[in-house]
């Protein structure tokens, strides 16, 4: 049997981390087992879908590095790969159990269903349909659109999850759901098995929140006549507050993390690592592959951290090539001397972000905030920077020695150390009271910009 997985996104909202992971398990499963990889689009939630987000998601997918090898963009021999293109063969495969039998119109108003509902919670019961339309042959309320249920067998639904092992539902739990609703759409439980099928996808790798229409699914797929898949279900990634992330929160959206400045191998190693242990450093896609297992997997909840998620960015920037950075901020990366200050500071900065602002004091006008303004303009604060002028005056070239008996020199004719001799010096120079080490500003800089800008704070 081929292996094939499916990533299916429904494009209400950006791809956010929990989704990123569950599209990465998926991925590396489908590579280590020489598989498949599918890009699905569940677009019938038409009031929310939107084109743009569905942008958003391969775009996102595709920057970290996670192609598919069928999906809506490339096309495939299984597709069309959006629901909303799909329709027909529903409303097909739903008039199929119709006619055999298994599924029935049901006429019963929201208002009706609703009350029901209040009753069956009232009495400590779980909510399910009453089954009143289950048995009626003919005649219909007039002017009523009905929608289409599924007639549930009282059983037992038994199923080996990959993650959790055995699991046990009672079809009473739940009863008879709707596969088709009013509009003539169908509904996610009864797409998602006709797409599995179809594509034959071999196994469904999903988050925990999918694990209570599994057992409806596995009746669908037999009913059918369809293979069911191998399911697993991933715990959710919970938030640094506990609670489960969701695409409404914009600020864990993988084109947020972008924007702010994080690489794609960093967020790939951070998710990987939500619920599974693949070992420490930064690791590459194809090496994660190759020892992805989802019994390797937990159980439990992981909590997305973003000190980790520093951390290993930190790392990444520290190892990228300088002319990759460079393109990555928008800067030349041709000239000799933006390398040099790349490869100056990279080993400083935790994102792009940060690495561009480490730069800016060398590719261009440096700018003074108010609060170093207050500083340069103190009295000590000039003579401190009259005094390192007046020593990188006498030197020709400012490397670690001259460096050394600059500061000497200034704190003999100043008498000033610590903060209030080197703060004013690197605020004159970078415009920022933190960065790289003084003797690599100099270096940077060069004579002539360094003693250009110690004279606009002369005393």
């Amino acid at each position: 049997m081929r292996v094939r997985t499916r990533f299916a996104p429904s494009p209400t909202g950006h791809l956010h981390i929990g989704n990123a992971r569950t599209a990465l398990f998926n991925w590396l499963f489908a590579r280590r087992s020489n598989g498949d990889f599918i890009l699905r689009i569940e677009d019938t939630d038409t009031e929310r879908s939107l084109a743009e987000f569905e942008r958003s998601h391969l775009a996102d997918l595709k920057w970290l590095g996670l192609a598919w090898n069928e999906g809506p963009d490339t096309g495939g021999p299984k597709g069309p790969y959006r629901q909303s293109e799909r329709l027909d063969t529903y409303l097909e495969y739903a008039q199929r159990l119709l006619t055999e039998g298994l599924a029935y119109r049901c006429y019963c108003t929201k208002e009706r269903l609703e009350e029901v509902r209040k009753r069956q919670v009232a009495a400590g019961m779980p909510p399910r349909y009453d089954g009143r339309c289950r048995d009626i042959k003919s005649g219909s309320p007039a002017g009523v659109e009905p929608v289409l249920r599924f007639k549930v067998p009282e059983r037992q639904i038994a199923f080996t999850d990959g993650v959790h092992g055995d699991v046990i539902f009672d079809s009473r739990s739940f009863g008879d759901f709707v596969i088709i609703g009013s509009d003539g759409v169908a509904s996610y439980n009864f797409a998602v098995v006709i797409d599995d099928a179809m594509m034959e996808i071999s196994h469904v790798i999903r988050g925990d929140d999918h694990i209570s229409n599994t057992p409806r699914q596995i009746l669908l797929f037999e009913s059918l006549g369809f293979k069911t898949p191998s399911f697993s279900h991933l715990p959710l990634v919970l938030g640094g507050n506990r609670v489960p992330l969701s695409k409404r929160d914009s600020s864990f959206s993988v084109s947020a993390l972008r924007a702010g400045g994080f690489l794609p191998s960093a967020i790939i190693n951070t998710i990987a690592r939500l619920g599974w242990s693949p070992g420490e450093g930064l690791t590459g896609l194809d090496e994660l592959a190759g020892s992805f297992g989802i019994e390797k997997l937990s159980k439990s909840p992981s909590v997305f951290d973003m000190e980790r998620l520093r951390f290993y960015n930190k790392t990444a920037i520290s190892g990228a090539d300088a002319g990759y950075l460079l393109n990555l901020i928008g800067l030349p990366a041709d000239k000799e001397d933006m390398t040099a200050a790349v490869e100056a500071v990279k080993d400083n900065a935790s994102t792009v972000v940060e690495l561009k602002g480490l730069l800016s004091p060398f590719i261009g006008d440096v700018q003074y905030p108010e609060d170093a303004l207050l500083v340069l303009n103190e009295p000590y604060a000039k003579e401190a920077l009259k005094a390192f002028r007046e020593e990188a005056e006498n030197l020709d070239m400012l490397d670690d020695n001259a460096y050394k008996k600059i500061i000497e020199g200034v704190k003999k004719k100043t008498n000033e150390s610590g903060k209030r001799l080197f703060l004013p010096i690197r605020l004159a120079l970078t415009g920022e009271r933190h960065g790289i080490e003084l003797v690599n500003v100099l270096r940077l800089l060069g004579k002539e910009k360094v003693i250009e800008r110690l004279k606009r704070f002369q005393p």
